[in-house]
């Protein structure tokens, strides 16, 4: 049995780097900033880097406090409501942000992405297909 699928956007990735990267847009207020990000469905939360958070004048650490458990270790975050686009896809999501800046990437995970959002993915290709979800 076939099925299909339709998505309302397409972004194309460089399947030859690590991992699914694009550019999404973090905004507070009136205040946007556009930074790249990884696409991690093993991650439970979406996490940022403690520079982003700064950048957007969040005091990080007034946040809900969480604890991120990693393979290497674990990690002080802070969630913080903001406004999440993707390729012109807009939803509020709490996103965390790290205390501090050993995390060297920006990661889009389970909860506040894609659970918002229906995926495909053509790896050979590199092309990310997003819908939001409905």
């Amino acid at each position: 049995m076939a099925h299909h699928l339709s998505f309302d956007r397409m972004v194309n990735y460089d399947s030859g780097h690590s991992g699914i990267s694009f550019a999404v847009e973090l905004r507070m207020g009136k205040f946007g900033l556009s930074v790249p990000a990884k696409v991690d469905t093993g991650s439970t939360h979406c996490l940022f880097m403690e520079t982003v958070g700064r950048e957007l004048g969040i005091e990080i650490e007034t946040g809900e406090p969480l604890t991120i458990s990693t393979v290497t270790g674990s990690f002080r975050s802070y969630g913080h409501w903001v406004t999440l686009v993707s390729e012109e896809l807009e939803f509020d999501s709490m996103l965390f942000f790290a205390a501090d800046q050993r995390l060297g990437r920006n990661i889009l995970g389970r909860y506040g992405w894609l659970d918002r959002m229906i995926i495909g993915i053509n790896d050979y290709d590199g092309k990310l297909y997003l819908s939001r979800h409905k």
